[in-house]
This record gives structure tokens, sequence and C-alpha cells, in this order.
């Protein structure tokens, strides 16, 4: 038997070990290559959305092979941890440092050749997959099959190069141990945990600060690095040293630490969470910017579905003063009219005005009341009788909800001090409105300077064919006008020729639907591997103490340890790996979407957050299943 057969040998012995590995860098490889099938495409620049897609997959490409480089150096020292005594035993029968680190090159080139190639079989076919719904997203009839040879080129190279330089990189984690320590493996004992009370409560109080910004201060820059800063702290010491001294308390409650199994699981728990600390860190931290990511989108495309059906307006147009606005007006009557729409156009005239419980520096609009019984109607609102010194007020649901004036009962005007009352309150998909009788206008007006008191025109088209009570597909009528007068409207502005602003409800939710659409397509992928890669993280952790953890069981079942109690010990360790790092990475993805729909006057986060960790929650649960029967199947084989 050749040196190159020995190496072969050794991975086909540790197949069990290698296989999760294995398999984890066949997954990454396979997302990257489908990803590049996608981004070469021929006909994928040719669509709307194919530069955007194409630079959102770039974009998670470099995310994938940063991520994998991380990974394969983790799981290759995870393994030559528990292989030490291995090395220290072909050291002592003669085996030269230089042949061992040969002997560790091969079995990780092997390895990557291996996933390499599978992971290429693999991606071609998801691919397959890539293409046919990137299709669908981005609406066209079908994207041809090609040879893929750019595709195949770089993922083969970055791969293969990226699995020789770890197993150049792994050689050094041996060469500096001495026999006696590698004979020793991990069975070095250990001592017993301790953990600072100082820092205990400094992680609370980190934690603490973090959700007391996020729910108190405005979301800026600042805000948002202050947070991410005081929550890693914070979630670091959480697992190095709160963790511990809650397992100290608990040893300290005798009637729950001697009652049942809970005397070994607990024991064990304090070395584990110790020994697995910065996994728990790294694995809290991927989880939770995976979690915000999809948590996020969600949240936005159910915003901007709340925006459409809110909207009563199909389109509105807010000429500029000094524009040639008139033919942008009748550019969007000639539009309606070539789609054999009928409409009705509302003109209204506004003025803004400072108000001291509206904290606006610029001011809200003002409206007649004679103007706003025109739109009364769509609004789904009862004309009302105002009198002087009489005020409705409008809300915008687009409105920070921070910044939302609810129970709104009076209002000062900044200039001359003229005090409304307010006798209802609405809200709708437009923008702020304080709504006035034709003579208290007039009044508010005449306190208004003279270089600042000119109306404004706004018109509304009401078209009663285009019902929001559903939301539309891109073959809608509204979405294709509104597509089009879109086009034409950021053709002007192309050109320098702005003239007012243009809103139109179909096209800005279709835009932001396939927007979204694009990002949940490349971000689920991310987020495949992300959960994927952490369960392996924690498979390779077990199987590192798989050893050890046998000797221990081994010894307690010859004192009459019984194969249930084992199975409820493992199953508690094993689900507290899983899940803690779950929980904690949830309630820090709260944290998040709270700020940013804060910040981006979103719906609840409640929601997104739930779906996104249920996501994540299903996956670890099979995962769970998996691992548990393995694990607990090597320990029943060396109860007595």
């Amino acid at each position: 038997m050749n040196f190159r057969q020995f190496a072969f040998n050794n991975v086909r012995r540790n197949a069990r070990a290698y296989s999760a590995y294995f398999l984890s860098s066949s997954f990454a490889v396979m997302i990257f290559f489908a990803y590049a099938v996608f981004i070469f495409h021929p006909e994928i620049g040719k669509t709307p959305l194919g530069a955007t897609a194409k630079i959102l997959m770039q974009g998670a490409e470099y995310i994938i092979f940063v991520f994998s480089f991380l990974f394969v150096l983790y799981s290759n020292s995870a393994f030559l941890k528990v292989r030490q005594k291995e090395f220290g035993i072909l050291t002592i029968l003669g085996a030269a440092k230089g042949q061992i680190n040969r002997l560790i090159f091969l079995e990780n080139i092997i390895i990557g050749f291996a996933s390499v190639i599978t992971g290429i079989v693999g991606g071609f076919l998801l691919s397959q997959v890539f293409l046919y719904y990137g299709a669908k997203i981005m609406e066209v009839k079908k994207f041809s099959m090609y040879l893929p040879s750019k595709a195949i080129g770089i993922t083969a190279a970055s791969f293969l190069g990226l699995f020789l330089f770890i197993s150049l990189l792994t050689t050094f984690f041996v060469r500096q141990n001495r026999v006696l320590e590698l004979l020793q493996g991990a069975k070095k004992p250990k001592t017993e945990p301790k953990a600072s009370i100082l820092l205990s409560l400094l992680s609370i109080l980190t934690i603490g600060t973090a959700i007391f910004i996020v729910s108190t201060m405005e979301f800026d820059e600042a805000t948002m690095l202050y947070t991410l800063a005081l929550g890693s702290i914070g979630t670091y010491f959480l697992y190095t040293q709160l963790s511990i001294y809650i397992i100290r308390l608990l040893k300290k409650n005798r009637l729950f630490f001697w009652r049942g199994a809970n005397l070994l699981w607990i024991s064990e728990m304090a070395y584990k969470l110790k020994d697995n600390a910065r996994m728990f860190f790294m694995v809290t931290i991927i989880t939770t910017v995976a979690c915000s990511a999809v948590g996020g989108i969600l949240s936005l495309r159910e915003t901007n579905e709340k925006m459409y059906t809110a909207n009563p307006f199909p389109i509105s147009y807010q000429p500029l003063k000094d524009g040639n606005w008139q033919a942008d007006v009748k550019k969007i009557d000639q539009t309606l009219g070539q789609a054999g729409s009928q409409y009705e156009k509302i003109k209204v005239m506004t003025s803004r005005i400072v108000f001291k419980e509206i904290h606006d520096k610029y001011g809200v609009n003002i409206i007649k009341q004679s103007d706003f019984n025109h739109l009364a109607k769509a609004l789904h609102v009862e004309p009302l009788p105002l009198q002087p010194g009489e005020a409705i007020f409008v809300e915008s649901n687009m409105t920070k909800r921070k910044e939302k004036l609810n129970h709104l009962q009076r209002l000062t005007s900044d200039q001359g001090n003229k005090k409304l009352k307010v006798i209802q309150q609405i809200e709708s998909g437009m923008q702020r409105y304080v709504v006035v009788s034709d003579i208290t206008y007039i009044q508010l007006k005449s306190h208004i300077k003279e270089a600042e008191n000119k109306d404004e025109i706004e018109f509304f088209y009401d078209i009663p064919a285009w019902k929001n009570d559903q939301l539309p597909n891109s073959s809608s009528p509204e979405v294709q006008v509104g597509q089009k007068l879109q086009s034409w409207n950021q053709a002007n502005l192309d050109k320098g020729n702005f003239n007012g602003f243009l809103t139109t409800r179909g096209g800005m939710y279709d835009e932001m639907k396939k927007g979204t659409a694009v990002i949940m397509f490349v971000g689920l992928f991310i987020a495949a591997i992300f959960s994927v890669s952490m369960a392996s993280f924690l498979y390779f952790k077990l199987y590192t103490e798989l050893n050890q953890d046998q000797q221990i069981y081994h010894g307690l079942s010859r004192i009459g340890l019984s194969l249930r109690e084992m199975k409820k010990a493992a199953t508690i360790q094993i689900a507290s790996l899983f899940f803690i790092p779950l929980i904690i990475a949830g309630i820090e993805t709260w944290i998040v979407l709270q700020s940013l729909t804060k910040a981006l006057a979103l719906d609840s986060a409640f929601l997104p957050v739930a779906i996104a960790i249920s996501g994540f929650f299903v996956a670890q649960l099979i995962y769970f299943i998996v691992v548990r029967s393995r694990y607990v199947s090597q320990l029943n084989r060396v109860m007595v």
C-alpha cells in the first residue's frame, strides 16, 4: 500500500465524520456554481431586471466563498483536534513530520476534489431550477440551456484553490504540537468553568442598552452601529460568562440539581457551553443576519402590499410651481385615453402651513373643504360640513409609526397663532393634509409671508375600473399604464426635464414586488447555506467529543445509569446546542427589525420575524432529529 492509498483509506475509514463536512462543502459549491450559471447566462442581461439580479448574485458569490473559507477552515481544525492521538501514534511508529503533513494535505485534497465534482454536478441540475424560477420572476418566457464553461472554470478554480490553500494552512496546526500533546488529544483534564459576575452583568447591561436604544431613539447610522456593537458584545459574554453563571446557580439549587438525570446533563452542559461559546456566538450572529435579511424582505413586501391597497388614487401628479407641468398632465391624459380607461381628474389647491403640534419644519399641506369633498368619495369618507376654526386631520399611513399623531385635538399655526379644533382624524395612503373650511383657508393664507404665499396644485386620477381591493399582476392595465408612465417620466429625468412629482400606484407596487422577489430569490439560498453549515458546525463539535462522551456514559452505565436516562441527558444537551443559539438569534432579529420598521415606516416586525425564525427552526429540527439519532446510537453501543 503506497502513501496515496493510505490517505484514501483514512478518508474512507473516517467516512462517518467526513460525511457532514463533504456534504456541506458540496452544497456550498453547488449553490456557487448555480449562481455562476445564472450570472453568465447570455440572455440575462437582455431582461429588465437582469442587471439587478446579476449584481445581487455576484455579491452572493463573494459571501458564499468567504463563508466557505471560514467553514472549511473551522471543519479542518475540528477534525485535526479529534485525530491528534492518531497523529501521535504515527509519530511514535516513525512517521516524520513531513509525512504527517503530507497525509493531512492529501486527505484534504481528496475531499476537496470530490466536493467540487459533486457540487458542480449537483449545481448543474439546480441551475435549471434557478433559470426556471428566474425566468418567472423576470417575466420572460424561458431561458435556453447553454454550456456553462465559464461557470465551471470559475467554480473549479475558486474552490480547488480554496481547498489547496486550506490544506497547506492546516499542516501548521499539527506541526507545533509535541508527541505527548498529540497522544493526549482531547483527553486533557478540563478545569471547572468559571464565570465573572462583572462580565455576566456586563452582558445583561449591553443587551439591555441595545434594546433601550432601539425602543427609544431615532434610527440612524450611529444608532445602528451602537446597537450592533452592544448586541455583539452582550451576545459574546452571554455565552462565555452569563450562561456559565446560570449553570452555577442551577447547581446550587439542590432540589432541582439532584433530581433524576439533571445532575448529569447540567454538569456536562457547563463544560459544553464553555467549550462551544465561540461557536455559539458565531452561529447566533450568522442566524441573526440571515433571519434579519429574510424578515426585512418579508416586511418590505407586506408594507408594499398595504401601501397599494391603502392608496385610493392610481395616479397622482404634483407639479412644480415654475415647471412646464401642463405638458406632463396632457401626456398623462393621453396615455390613459389610449388605454381606454375612464377616469376623473381631480384638481386641488393646497398651501403649506407650519403647525406647532406637527413637528415638521416644512409644514403640512392645508386643503379647502370644497376641494376635499371631491376626494372624499375615493377616500370612503362622508363629506362633513366644517365650521370656521374646525379641521379634519388626514394622516398618511406611510408616516413612521413613532411620528404618527393620534388623538390630535388642536392645531396652532406657527404664524399668526391661528387655532384650529380637530373634529375628525382619518388615515389614508396619501400624504398628510389638514382640511379646513374655505373661509379658514383664506384666513390661514393671509398670515403666510408673501414670498411663500403661493398655492400648490395637485392632480389626482380616480379610475373606477382600477380597484385596489385586490393586488394586481404584471399584465393588469393599471400596472401596464403605470410602467409606461414611469418609463416616460424617467426619460424626462435623464434629460434634466423635471416638471413635477409623478406617482403611479400599480407601477410602483410592481417594481417593488419584482425587486423584493429577486432579493428573496438570491437570499433564500444563502440562508440555506447558513442553515446547513450551522448544523454541520454542531455535528463537528459533537463528533470531536464523541469518544470522550462514550467513555463517560460507559462508566456511568456500569454504576446504574439506565438507557432511558442516557437518552434524556443526551437529548437535552444536543437540543441545547441546536436551539439556544436559535432562540437568542430570534430575539436579536426582532430587535434589529424593530429598528428597521421604525426607520422605514414599515409595519409590525412580529410576523416577518416569526416566519423567518420558523423556517430556520424547522430546518434545525430536522437536523436535530438526524444528529440526535446518530449520536444516541453511538452512545448506545457503549452502554452496559
